[in-house]
């Protein structure tokens, strides 16, 4: 009886192949070998699915496709009919659990969870994940960026009563960067993003621990570690977010949606920052805002320990040498004109972006001196409120970085997606190309108001919040760039390498404060923005 019904079994998806096609039709069926039944009538109503299932060990493959079937009394025609949805809306897709049709004679034939419910619960499931990597990230970065705030928001007034030349300290963290940064990303593509990031965490608490101490050698120290510790800021966490982003397959436009959060949570960390430094410092004084950096950069280092999972960049099981990843590293710069005009461009703005940093404040001190008391961004002693100014410069990077997405969306470019399935960069290449060429007419303002002016203080502030609206709006575009151009396996490697250019360019703007005048370095942030801006267009038309 068994071995009759195996035959009429055969017989049957045999008629259905002529119908459907044998792509839609299982190579098995299973029956239940226990059943005794009449195999020469079937109920009215037969449910057959398709599933690769192995009779003698009962193992089941993922994919698997449902279909119902009429069966006409005289067994000649079959309609096809809609999947058994009351059945399949209590299955799940981590328990494979077969699903019984027995007819009024004790037929059984056995299925799994139909196609419709595979595709719908990965999605859900995706979606929660996505949404837990996406917090996880961004509360790991968002500590790290309150502790570089606090930190930078007092180092030079720290500095200043030490006795110690407070540019000279602060350009040697970038001397330090350029002679280490080809070094620092082959050792984190080889150690792992993970483990790089810790290990920035453990050397930003050392450097926030000396600062305390108003020791030459020991500031000499913490500003040399600060110059790698920088580079390691700028491309271990945004390397580890691209490379795992990927690596779980998530959808492309959901990493420039990260990529932009990241910039938001960046400045507005730095607003938080400005706030609990202020509290600190009256509390325990210019040292206060470093202790709280140590607090803060130590609960980063243990999230990112418990949190983050590693990764090299790469699947391969072949570890790759330190020298294999400088030498790749290297041979991409040198034969991809993209990725070394990609370097140069984010180089310029990046330390045009640096050197105003420590610019702005002397500049809107001397047109001060003219302004009038009732000026907006004075202080009751008619000095500019740094503090109040400082935030207002985060808030419209904040405002910049929520606006680049609507930004986006009136640029006339149709996008397009490669064999890869990574997007064109022309939307994000042309917005960013606009905001660096009105960056650099900004950044002439205080070159063309006169000193003695009431009006120099008012027009210079506008201009350095419409140029921080600009970098809020930019910078997402730039990750994205990145991550467009710059391939997995050696992006740490590269952006390091090309960070050589931002920390060059910084430490010469740095220490010519020293020579030149403000005008004449502002002159040259406006040529560097410039120049970033046909470059840019250059990558636009290749």
């Amino acid at each position: 009886m068994k071995e009759r019904s195996r035959r009429w079994l055969l017989h049957f998806k045999g008629r259905v192949d002529d119908l459907l096609g044998s792509s839609s039709v299982p190579e098995v069926i299973t029956i239940d070998s226990t059943a005794t039944c009449q195999t020469e009538r079937i109920s009215s109503v037969g449910c057959l699915i398709a599933s690769d299932v192995d009779t003698d060990s009962g193992s089941s493959s993922a994919s698997s496709t449902s279909l119902s079937f009429q069966m006409s009394p005289n067994h000649n025609e079959i309609v096809e009919q809609n999947s058994i949805a009351s059945h399949q809306s209590q299955l799940s897709i981590e328990k494979e659990k077969e699903l019984v049709q027995q007819d009024s004679n004790g037929t059984i034939v056995s299925a799994i969870v139909a196609p419709e419910k595979v595709r719908r619960e990965p999605n859900k499931d995706q979606s929660s994940s996505y949404e837990r990597f996406r917090l996880v990230y961004l509360i790991v970065y968002t500590a790290i960026m309150l502790a570089d705030g606090l930190q930078g928001t007092h180092l030079y007034v720290l500095y200043e009563s030490y006795g110690y030349s407070v540019s000279s300290l602060y350009s040697l963290g970038f001397i330090s960067g350029a002679f280490t940064s080809p070094f620092i990303g082959p050792v984190v593509d080889r150690i792992g993003r993970k483990k790089a990031a810790m290990l920035y965490c453990f050397l930003e608490i050392i450097i926030n621990l000396l600062e305390q101490y108003p020791i030459f050698l020991g500031l000499i120290a913490s500003r040399v570690i600060g110059g790698i510790t920088t580079n390691l800021l700028f491309s271990v966490f945004e390397s580890w977010l691209v490379t795992e982003h990927r690596r779980r397959g998530f959808e492309e436009e959901k990493l420039e949606l990260i990529i932009r959060d990241s910039t938001i949570a960046s400045n507005s960390a730095a607003i938080v920052s400005g706030y609990i430094a202020h509290s600190l410092a009256a509390m325990f004084g210019a040292v206060g805002p470093f202790e709280g950096a140590v607090t803060f950069t130590g609960i980063a280092f243990l999230l990112v320990g418990l949190l983050w999972s590693e990764n090299f960049g790469t699947e391969s099981d072949e570890m790759t040498t330190f020298r294999g990843h400088m030498v790749n590293a290297y041979r991409k710069i040198v034969d991809d004109t993209k990725i070394s005009r990609i370097g140069l461009i984010q180089g310029l703005t990046e330390g045009s972006l640096q050197t105003f940093v420590f610019l702005w404040s002397p500049a809107l001190r001397s047109f001060s001196i003219n302004a009038p008391q009732t000026a907006l961004g004075l202080d009751i002693d008619g000095n500019p409120a740094y503090g109040l100014i400082f935030g207002a410069f985060m808030a419209c990077g904040v405002m910049g970085s929520f606006v680049e997405p609507i930004a986006r969306k009136f640029i006339p470019v149709e996008k397009t997606v490669d064999k890869d399935e990574r997007r064109d960069a022309s939307d994000v290449g042309l917005l960013s190309a606009l905001c660096y060429l009105l960056s650099a007419i900004l950044l002439l303002t205080p070159c063309l108001v006169e000193n003695d002016s009431p009006y120099s203080f008012s027009i210079c502030l506008g201009a350095f919040l419409i140029y921080e609206f600009l970098v809020g709006l930019y910078l997402p575009c730039e990750g994205v760039i990145r991550s467009i151009f710059m391939p997995n396996e050696s992006m740490c490697s590269l952006m390091t390498m090309l960070r050589v250019i931002v920390n060059v360019a910084v430490a010469v703007g740095v220490i010519s404060t020293n020579f030149v005048s403000l005008t004449s370095a502002f002159s040259s942030l406006s040529v560097m923005m410039l120049t970033a801006t046909f470059l840019q267009l250059s990558l636009l038309r290749n």
